[in-house]
Formats: C-alpha cells, sequence, structure tokens
C-alpha cells in the first residue's frame, strides 16, 4: 500500500478513535468490565481496524462499534468459561476427593513442578493464560508472538500439565 494511502488511514483512525473512545469505552462499561480492561478492549478495536487494508472514513465509526460489540461478547463468553470451568472442576474434586484441600494442593504443587521445566517462553505463556486467565489475543500483544503461535504453546504446555498429574496421580 502506498505510504501516503496509509499515513491518511492512520490519520483518519487517530481521529476516529479520539471521537469514539469513550463511546466504546461504555459499551464495555455496560457489561461491569473493570476499567483497565475496558481501555484494553477500546485499544484492541482500534488495533484491529489498523490491520485493515481498506478504509471507509464515512463508515469506520459503525465498524468500531461493531468490532466493540463482538470483543464485548467475546470477553463475556471467555470469562463465562473460565467461571464454569473452575466451578466444573471445584465440584469434581469435591466429589472425588475426601481430602481436597490437601490434594488439591499436591496438584498445584505438581503443576508447578511442570512449569518450572518449561522454557522461559512457555513458562510465561502458560501462567499468562492459566493463572492470569488471559486469552490468546492478549497474549499476542504481549508477546510480540504470533497468534497460532501463542495458541500452539498453549495447547502443548496444557497437555504437558495434564499428561505429568495424570501419570503421578494415577488418573
Amino acid at each position: 500500500m502506498d505510504t501516503t494511502i496509509e499515513n491518511k488511514n492512520r490519520q483518519i483512525i487517530g481521529e476516529t478513535y479520539q471521537k469514539v473512545r469513550s463511546e466504546l469505552f461504555s459499551i464495555f462499561r455496560q457489561a461491569c468490565i473493570a476499567e483497565k480492561t475496558c481501555e484494553d478492549l477500546v485499544q484492541d478495536v482500534f488495533l484491529k481496524i489498523l490491520g485493515l487494508d481498506v478504509i471507509i472514513e464515512d463508515q469506520l465509526k459503525a465498524l468500531a462499534v461493531t468490532i466493540a460489540y463482538q470483543k464485548r461478547t467475546d470477553y463475556l463468553r471467555h470469562r463465562y468459561y473460565i467461571n464454569k470451568v473452575k466451578n466444573d472442576a471445584f465440584w469434581k474434586m469435591e466429589q472425588s476427593y475426601t481430602n481436597t484441600e490437601a490434594e488439591a494442593n499436591d496438584i498445584l504443587n505438581m503443576e508447578m513442578r511442570v512449569i518450572r521445566c518449561m522454557s522461559d517462553m512457555d513458562s510465561k505463556i502458560y501462567r499468562m493464560n492459566r493463572m492470569e486467565e488471559k486469552t490468546a489475543d492478549e497474549i499476542v500483544m504481549e508477546t510480540g508472538l504470533s497468534k497460532r503461535a501463542v495458541e500452539s504453546r498453549i495447547y502443548r504446555t496444557r497437555n504437558m500439565v495434564r499428561k505429568n498429574i495424570r501419570r503421578v496421580i494415577n488418573f
């Protein structure tokens, strides 16, 4: 793409950001999302727009709002899934163990031992996903890796932890 067109697009996107930032922020706040996360989601909207090849100035605000609603839905689905997984895991552990607290600590200790054996980047990505509950997109933004690389590392490290824990406690 021509650099003049690219600069013009960035200028248009910057101006639109200034105009609609608070409106997009309120879209996320309506869903009771923490302010810091709202800021991150607003920036995600414009990062996605920056990746577009063609910008139509008259439709940019509508596009930003649409992306914001989609990101809000994705965020809420993710939070619901995390809470459901935590609840399901808790109840399964509660039902299958007599001394759940001690055994849960043992499992956590085993998980931490496996994490310490991982490469620095794998360990970092696993911790961000598992303990900080960050999405692959959020991890991509912090690490600079491609989304495919992050998703691959998340999948591989989760399997590694799962396999080692199963081997030790004979699931």
